[in-house]
C-alpha cells in the first residue's frame, strides 16, 4: 500500500449532492460550498450539470467565473449539444452515456443497434469536447453492470478518441470490493496495453454500504481520482463522504487536507440542505468522539486513543464523555472537568453517587433522563458544602405512559384518586398517534426525588407497561 500514487479528490456536491431528494442549493449557497472546497484543498469540484436547465446553465456559469486553485468540471451527456452549454472557466467536462444494456434498453427502446450507437457517439462527443479545448472525462454508466468485454470496447474507443479520464462508477451501489478489483484491474491493465496517459475515476454509491470500502480498493488497483459529497449526498443512499475520504487519506497517508475546514463545512451544509448530520455519522457526527461505556471511559479518560482511531484535534473536534446509563465515574469526571468544575476537589464517593443516581433516573424516567443530569450533579455537589450550583426552584414535566388497555377502569380510578391528592398532577390526557396511551402533567415538583415518587405511582399499577418523563421549560402564551 506504501507504493500507491498520491490519490486526488473529486467533491461532487455540486452535482451529485444536488440529486438528493429535497436538497437544493441557492446560487450564494453553491458559491459558499465552492470556495469552502477549494481552501480545505480538494482538487476537483463538479459545479454542476448546465445541459439542464437555462437556470442551471447560469448557475455554473456564475460558479465557473471564480476563481479556485481546484479544477472546475462540467457534467454532461455525450452529446455535442451538452458541450456547448459548458461555460468558459471550466476546465474539464465530464460526458456520460452507460454501455450497459440495462441502461441501453430502458433509453434507447427505438434504437436498432444501441451497442453501435455507444461505439459511435462517446468518441464522437470525446472528440467535440477535445475541440474546443476541455480535458475531458468519459463516464461509463453503470459499469458494474455492463458487459465486461463490451465495456473494455467502448474504454477503449474514448482513449483512443483523446479522453484524458475514464470513470467506472458503481451506479446501482451493488458491487463488493471483490468486484472492484476485478474490473478495475482489467481497465488499468488495458490503459497500459494501449499506453495511454489517462488516468481512471472512482464513483460509488452506498446502497449497500460498501461505498467508501470500494473507493478506497479502487484507488488500491489503479483508480487516480476519488469522488465524493459533503455528508455523503446524492442519488438514493449517496456516495462516499468527502470528509471521511479526506480523512482517511491523512490520517492513514499523510496527504493533506484542511480536515477542520471540512467539519465546518459539513455542518454548514446540512443547515443549508436541510439533511440532518446522523449522530453515528463518522467524524462529523455529534457521536464520533463520544466515550459512553464505563469501561471505555476509563481507558479513554487517560488516553482517548484505547478507543479511537486517530486524536479528534486532527478534524478540529474534541473526545467527550457522555453521561447516560452506561456512564462510569471515570466518565462523571470528564463530564465535570468539561463544565470547568475541580475535580480534585471532590472525593471518589461523590462521583460514585452522581454515577449511580443518574443510571437509576434512566432507568426510571428513560431517555427524558437526560435533561435531568446537570439537576443532579448541582443537587450532588451542593451537598458537598464545596459548591454551590444554582438548580431550578420547582421541575414541571410531562410523563407519557404506556398502558396494557386504554380505559381500562382501575386505571382511571387510581387517576382520579391521584389528581384528587396530588396537587402537583394537573392533568391526565388520553393521547392518539403515539406509542404511549396517556399524557401526565405535573406542574411545579418541588425536587427530583418529588417526580420519581409521581413516576413510581404510575409504575407500581397495574396493566402500566412502562413510562417515559420529558422535563417542559416556559410556555409561550
Amino acid at each position: 500500500m506504501h507504493n500507491l500514487e498520491e490519490p486526488l479528490i473529486l467533491d461532487t456536491t455540486l452535482r451529485e449532492g444536488l440529486q438528493t431528494p429535497k436538497v437544493y442549493f441557492t446560487l450564494d449557497e453553491r458559491i459558499t460550498i465552492l470556495q469552502e472546497l477549494d481552501k480545505a484543498g480538494i482538487d476537483f469540484i463538479e459545479i454542476g450539470s448546465p445541459y439542464a436547465s437555462e437556470g442551471e446553465r447560469k448557475i455554473v456559469e456564475g460558479l465557473a467565473r471564480l476563481k479556485t486553485s481546484a479544477v472546475k468540471v462540467a457534467h454532461c451527456r455525450a452529446l455535442e449539444t451538452d458541450v456547448d452549454t459548458v461555460p468558459d472557466g471550466v476546465e474539464w467536462v465530464a460526458l456520460y452515456l452507460s454501455p450497459a444494456d440495462r441502461h441501453l434498453e430502458a433509453k434507447f427502446e427505438k434504437i436498432e443497434d444501441k451497442r453501435g450507437l455507444v461505439l459511435k457517439q462517446v468518441p464522437k462527443a470525446i472528440e467535440y469536447a477535445k475541440s474546443k479545448g476541455y480535458r475531458v472525462r468519459y463516464t461509463a454508466e453503470d459499469a458494474f453492470r455492463a458487459d465486461p468485454d463490451f465495456l473494455k470496447q467502448v474504454v477503449r474507443k474514448a482513449i483512443e478518441a483523446g479522453a484524458d479520464s475514464v470513470s467506472l462508477p458503481d451506479t446501482s451501489g451493488g458491487a463488493s470490493p471483490l468486484d472492484v478489483r476485478k474490473i478495475y484491474g482489467e481497465i488499468s491493465s488495458l490503459i497500459r496495453e494501449i499506453g495511454s496517459r489517462c488516468v481512471i475515476e472512482a464513483h460509488f454509491h452506498n446502497d449497500m454500504g460498501m461505498a467508501l470500502a470500494n473507493t478506497l480498493e479502487a484507488w488500491m488497483n489503479g483508480a487516480k481520482i476519488l469522488h465524493g459529497t459533503i455528508n455523503a449526498l446524492g442519488e438514493r443512499a449517496g456516495i462516499p463522504d468527502t470528509l471521511a475520504l479526506a480523512t482517511w487519506m491523512k490520517v492513514k497517508f499523510g496527504y493533506d487536507y484542511n480536515l477542520e475546514r471540512l467539519v465546518k463545512l459539513a455542518e454548514y451544509v446540512s443547515r443549508v440542505s436541510g439533511m440532518e448530520i446522523p449522530p453515528n455519522q463518522p467524524i462529523s457526527g455529534r457521536n464520533a468522539f463520544t466515550h459512553t461505556a464505563g469501561t471505555h471511559q476509563k481507558a479513554a479518560f487517560r488516553d482517548p486513543l484505547t478507543y479511537q482511531p486517530f486524536d479528534a484535534s486532527i478534524v478540529g473536534r474534541e473526545s467527550n464523555f457522555a453521561l447516560g446509563p452506561m456512564v462510569g465515574s471515570e466518565g462523571v469526571k470528564a463530564a465535570l472537568k468539561k463544565r470547568g468544575i475541580e475535580i480534585d476537589l471532590i472525593g471518589e464517593e461523590v462521583f460514585e453517587e452522581i454515577r449511580d443516581r443518574i443510571k437509576s433516573a434512566y432507568l426510571l424516567h428513560g431517555r427524558g433522563a437526560s435533561a435531568m443530569e446537570d439537576i443532579i450533579i448541582a443537587e450532588v455537589l451542593n451537598k458537598t458544602g464545596t459548591f454551590k450550583i444554582i438548580i431550578p426552584e420547582s421541575l414541571s414535566a410531562q410523563i407519557l405512559v404506556d398502558v396494557e388497555s386504554m380505559g381500562d377502569k382501575d386505571f382511571e380510578d387510581f387517576c382520579k384518586e391521584l389528581l384528587a391528592r396530588n396537587k402537583r398532577v394537573t392533568e391526565i390526557i388520553e393521547i392518539w398517534g403515539s406509542s404511549f396511551d396517556y399524557m401526565v402533567r405535573v406542574e411545579n415538583a418541588a425536587s427530583l426525588k418529588e417526580l420519581d415518587n409521581i413516576v413510581n405511582n404510575f409504575r407500581r399499577v397495574k396493566g402500566v407497561l412502562r413510562t417515559e418523563t420529558l422535563i417542559t421549560g416556559k410556555r409561550i402564551r
